[in-house]
C-alpha cells in the first residue's frame, strides 16, 4: 500500500496569540485549544475579537478546515463549520486545509480523528507539565493512500458508524433521564 506525508497533501497552518484582554462580545470568533475536541468544535464559552481587526488575514478560517490541538490533549481533530464563520485560529491549534486532489477531506478527517492517530501524537509530544506536538511531526506523517473512490468508500462507512453510535449515545442519555425521572417518582 502505498502512503503520502500529510505535508504533501496539506497546508498546514500556524495560529496567532491573540490576547484576551481585547475579546469582545461578537465578530471574528477565535478557535482555541478548548474548542478543539475529539471530533467536533466545543463552543459553549466562545471568543471573539472585533470585526474591523486588521492583519489577520493568514489566520483566518475557511469552512470545512480540519482543526488539530498541539497542546495539552494533542492530536483532537475537529472540522470547521459555516456556521463557526467568521473565525480565526489561535496559537496552538493547527489548521490543516487541503491543497491537493490525490486526497478526500471526509477520507483524512477519519484517519485524523481515529484513536490511532491520537496516540501516535501523545507519543511525539514532548513536554513534561503539558505535552507540546510538533507541526514538523505532523506534516511527516504519512498516510494510506488509496484511490479516490476507496477514500470515498471508507469515509461513507465511518461516517454511518460515527452516525450509528451517535444516535445510540442520544438513546443511552434518554434512557437514563427516564430512569431517574421514574426513580424520583
Amino acid at each position: 500500500m502505498q502512503k503520502i506525508k500529510i505535508g504533501d497533501v496539506c497546508d498546514v497552518l500556524n495560529g496567532f496569540a491573540f490576547k484576551s484582554e481585547n475579546y469582545v462580545g461578537s465578530g471574528i470568533r477565535i478557535i482555541r485549544i478548548a474548542n478543539v475536541q475529539k471530533g467536533y468544535i466545543e463552543d459553549t464559552t466562545p471568543a471573539f475579537y472585533p470585526l474591523d481587526s486588521g492583519g489577520l488575514d493568514k489566520y483566518m478560517l475557511e469552512n470545512g478546515d480540519l482543526l488539530m490541538s498541539l497542546t495539552g490533549n494533542v492530536g483532537r481533530v475537529a472540522m470547521l463549520e459555516a456556521d463557526m464563520l467568521p473565525a480565526a485560529l489561535n496559537q496552538r491549534v493547527a489548521c490543516l486545509r487541503l491543497k491537493s486532489s490525490k486526497i478526500s477531506k471526509k477520507y483524512l478527517f477519519h484517519i485524523l480523528n481515529s484513536d490511532y492517530f491520537e496516540q501516535q501524537c501523545i507519543q511525539s509530544s514532548k513536554g513534561v507539565a503539558q505535552k507540546n506536538m510538533s507541526t514538523e511531526w505532523l506534516k511527516d506523517y504519512e498516510i494510506p493512500l488509496y484511490s479516490p473512490e476507496q477514500q470515498n468508500k471508507i469515509a461513507s462507512v465511518l461516517d454511518r458508524v460515527h452516525l450509528i453510535i451517535n444516535t445510540q449515545k442520544k438513546q443511552l442519555q434518554k434512557l437514563d433521564e427516564l430512569v431517574k425521572a421514574r426513580f424520583v417518582e
